[in-house]
């Protein structure tokens, strides 16, 4: 993640992030991290994914000071632009450069080390920053007659009062979300009715219409590098999904994989956000519900194709429990999904998702990887490479004492059943 002003959850998620990201890795490849990846994690995934972990090399920047943040300025370093040649060249390979988020930085790196590829004319732009604003979101579906919840970019805590105001009748709740927040963190739920916490926002707040302090709400969402709020109307949601792609660098488009967002309620019900425990592949959409859902995104991503976007680009969406179908936003990166797919092809093959349910499992008790492996080889959860089923630990937050874990079973009901049994484990 790049910026300065990343809110200490945003810097856990990136820290953690970049542990999982770990699980791309391949036989003889060089990761820049913004985190040192423990040995035992590196050495794990190898084993896990059947090639040489020691023939991989890995790189954090100078300067970096721990803080989970890899951005253009480091990129760009002239300390780590000397490294990196170095590597290169001591290392004959024909090498391709896969990042998070193809930023301007990314394409004027690989610029610098000779690794030119498609699209980095469009990232010199900053182009990959049209997909990553919610207010570009809108403006881009609209474009392509995606079907959007009612809603408007706000500038200003006139604009977000008059929009508020103006798009709460619709459904009696509105939803204002910070242009450039992620999984949820900047957005917050306003609605006329006392309310358990509802999906996509980390607050629910019920409000005396038209009475509410926009001045207050401005100045708590907004941040020193974006001073743009979208407010749209709130629609409660029956399922929440996500279709992810990959424009190739031919231009071709590929359909990766699709999943369901799994929330739950705090036990704590002064909690006032729902818990994000992870996700679930493939979706269980309707075959209608998936038809329609397709449809529309690809037309959106052929837009993204057109306009020079090379890379992986996720759509996030939702039926509504009156069964519309709405799309809330778009991401020009990799997704929650990207890892976990990447892993179950390596494991099961591309076709995976026709005879395997595979889901993520965040914050299962656990102080460290070799006492959550541990763990599951006593519990008989351990991941089997002869049946195919079982549970792989990703990621440690050894900060938070837990382990962020894959689920591979044969059907909904048993990963579900693992999941629970999971969560349910105490240290």
């Amino acid at each position: 993640m790049s910026g300065s002003d990343l809110t200490a959850t945003q810097l856990s998620l990136s820290a953690n992030s970049a542990c999982r990201s770990a699980w791309f890795a391949q036989e003889g490849d060089l990761i820049v991290s913004p985190i040192a990846i423990p040995t035992d994690l590196l050495f794990f995934i190898g084993a896990t994914l059947n090639f040489d972990a020691s023939s991989l090399s890995t790189l954090v920047p100078e300067g970096s000071g721990g803080s989970p943040i890899l951005n253009d300025c480091t990129l760009l370093s002239n300390t780590l632009v000397e490294r990196l040649n170095g590597h290169i060249r001591r290392n004959f390979s024909s090498w391709k450069i896969h990042s998070c988020y193809s930023s301007e930085g990314v394409a004027r790196l690989a610029a610098l080390l000779g690794i030119p590829q498609s699209g980095d004319d469009f990232a010199l732009q900053r182009g990959p920053d049209l997909l990553n604003r919610k207010s570009h979101f809108r403006q881009l579906a609209t474009s392509v007659a995606l079907p959007l919840p009612s809603g408007c970019a706000t500038t200003n805590p006139d604009e977000l009062f008059r929009a508020v105001n103006s798009l709460r009748s619709e459904s009696g709740s509105v939803i204002v979300k910070l242009d450039n927040g992620a999984g949820g963190v900047g957005n917050v739920i306003l609605t006329g009715n006392e309310s358990s916490p509802l999906p996509g926002a980390r607050d629910t707040r019920a409000v005396a219409w038209p009475s509410f302090d926009p001045e207050a709400l401005w100045s708590e969402l907004t941040t020193a590098c974006c001073k743009t709020l979208v407010v749209e109307s709130y629609h409660l949601a029956r399922a929440l999904f996500y279709l992810e792609y990959e424009i190739e660098e031919d231009g071709s488009i590929v359909f990766i994989n699709s999943g369901n967002i799994r929330l739950r309620r705090s036990k704590d019900r002064s909690e006032r956000a729902l818990i994000w425990t992870g996700l679930e592949l493939p979706s269980d959409l309707t075959n209608e519900q998936w038809l329609a859902a397709q449809a529309h995104a690809y037309r959106f991503v052929e837009l993204a194709r057109t306009l020079g976007y090379r890379g992986m680009i996720n759509i996030d969406g939702i039926f509504a429990s009156d069964g519309r179908l709405f799309f809330n936003e778009a991401n020009g990166r990799w997704g929650g999904g990207s890892v976990l797919h990447s892993i179950a092809v390596r494991l099961l093959g591309i076709d995976y998702s026709g005879r395997h349910v595979i889901s993520s499992v965040r914050n299962v008790p656990s102080c460290s990887l070799q006492a959550a492996l541990d763990r599951f080889v006593r519990h008989g959860f351990l991941f089997d490479g002869t049946r195919k089923e079982g549970v792989i630990p990703l990621a440690v937050d050894q900060d938070a004492g837990t382990v962020e874990c894959l689920v591979i079973a044969r059907d909904r009901p048993t990963a579900r059943a693992l999941q629970h049994s999971l969560l349910a484990m105490v240290n």
